[in-house]
């Protein structure tokens, strides 16, 4: 700042019918301009700071707030009665019901090792490569439904992409694509 203002008091004392005083007057004239707007912004902000602030001068309830104290009812437990629950999970006569316990449903859906060795072993036999597409696990063999089916599909789909993607991060492959939304081709590196 020291030195852009040094260089506009060198150019504003340049003769008058310079071109480069004009424009310097013209500088000197915003700067001016920059420097009161700051000066109204900062007085602006000292007014807003010196107001009561809600929360920390001005209440919404007229009393300030008592921090660290809770006037609310919290539950009673009765330390004896909790003990005998407690100890009555542990009775072998009392044995809990594992028969109705949740189980996640479990899809039986194709892991990324098995699409890596897919992909290298189909590609032993097309040394000039193939379509992502041929790369998928053969869909005759399944014997589900269709929703089934269709999950097995994009499991099979995305494994084979990642696959191919590990592989040509660690240069055992090449993806080619001829244009956008063509078939990708994968070929060994």
């Amino acid at each position: 700042m020291a030195a852009w203002l040094v260089q506009l008091r060198s150019l504003v004392q340049l003769p008058a019918e310079a071109p480069a005083r004009q424009d310097a007057t013209a500088e000197a004239e915003q700067l001016r301009a920059r420097l009161v707007a700051l000066q109204e912004t900062q007085a602006l902000a000292f007014w807003l700071e010196r107001r009561p602030q809600f929360g920390r001068d001005v209440f919404a309830r007229g009393l300030p707030e008592v921090f660290g104290v809770s006037v609310e009812a919290g539950n009673a437990i009765d330390v004896v009665e909790f003990l005998w629950a407690s100890m009555a999970l542990f009775d072998d006569a009392a044995a809990p019901d594992t028969g109705s316990v949740y189980r996640p449903l479990y899809f039986d859906l194709y892991a990324v090792a098995e699409a890596r060795e897919r992909i290298l072993r189909r590609l032993a036999e097309a040394p000039d490569g193939i379509s992502l597409g041929q790369l998928l696990p053969d869909p005759a063999a399944v014997s589900e439904s269709e929703p089934q089916q269709a999950l097995r599909r994009r499991s099979a789909w995305s494994s084979t992409l990642i696959a191919s993607l590990e592989l040509a991060r660690q240069g055992d492959v090449v993806l080619g694509q001829d244009a956008d939304f063509q078939p990708i081709h994968v070929a060994p590196a």
